[in-house]
C-alpha cells in the first residue's frame, strides 16, 4: 500500500528523484524548503506598501511594456529591507530605475530594489534579512514616491506576489 501524492508524471514507482530535481519540482515551496534548510528564514516584503502596479504586462501609453517587478506606494524616506540575507551586487545609479541596490541571494535568487531616495549599503557588502538598505523615494523615471521591487529567479523575473505568496 502507498502513501503520500503519487511520484511526478514521468517519475516510475519505486524509483526516487534526486534530491536537488525534487526540490525544483515543488516550485515556491521547493524554493522556500531549500531556503530553510540552507538556515535563510522566510522572505517578507521589503516595505509595508499599497500595490500601485502589478507584475507582468503593462500600456503606458499606446505601447505595451513588460513591469519586470511590482510598484509599492510609500512615502518617501520610507526604510526598505531587504527580503532575504545575501550579497549586494549593485549599489548605485541606473537609468529609469534611479537609486537602485541588486542583492543576491542563494538559489539563484537576486532582489531588485529601486527608485531610492537614499542608499544605506555599498557594492559588494554582505546584508542580512530584514536590514534596511535604503529609503524609499522618487529617482529615476517615475510619477511619485514608490518602490520598485523585482525578484529573479534563475536569471528570469518572477512575479514577487507569487514568490512571497502574500500581498502586501
Amino acid at each position: 500500500m502507498s502513501h503520500g501524492p503519487p511520484p511526478p508524471t514521468g517519475t516510475p514507482r519505486g524509483t526516487q528523484m534526486h534530491p536537488r530535481r525534487r526540490v525544483r519540482s515543488l516550485g515556491r515551496l521547493g524554493l522556500l524548503l531549500a531556503l530553510l534548510v540552507s538556515g535563510c528564514a522566510i522572505p517578507h516584503w521589503p516595505v509595508d506598501g499599497t500595490l500601485t502596479s502589478p507584475f507582468g504586462m503593462r500600456f503606458r501609453g499606446v505601447l505595451p511594456s513588460v513591469h519586470h517587478g511590482v510598484d509599492l506606494r510609500v512615502p518617501t524616506g520610507t526604510p526598505v529591507r531587504t527580503i532575504l540575507s545575501g550579497n549586494v551586487r549593485y549599489a548605485g545609479v541606473m537609468r529609469g530605475y534611479g537609486n537602485v541596490i541588486w542583492v543576491d541571494h542563494p538559489r539563484g535568487v537576486m532582489t531588485v530594489y529601486a527608485h531610492l531616495d537614499q542608499i544605506q549599503v555599498r557594492t559588494g557588502a554582505r546584508v542580512e534579512r530584514g536590514q534596511v538598505i535604503g529609503l524609499s523615494g522618487a529617482t529615476g523615471d517615475v510619477t511619485g514616491p514608490h518602490l520598485h521591487f523585482e525578484v529573479w529567479k534563475g536569471g528570469r523575473p518572477v512575479d514577487p506576489v507569487a514568490f512571497l505568496g502574500t500581498r502586501p
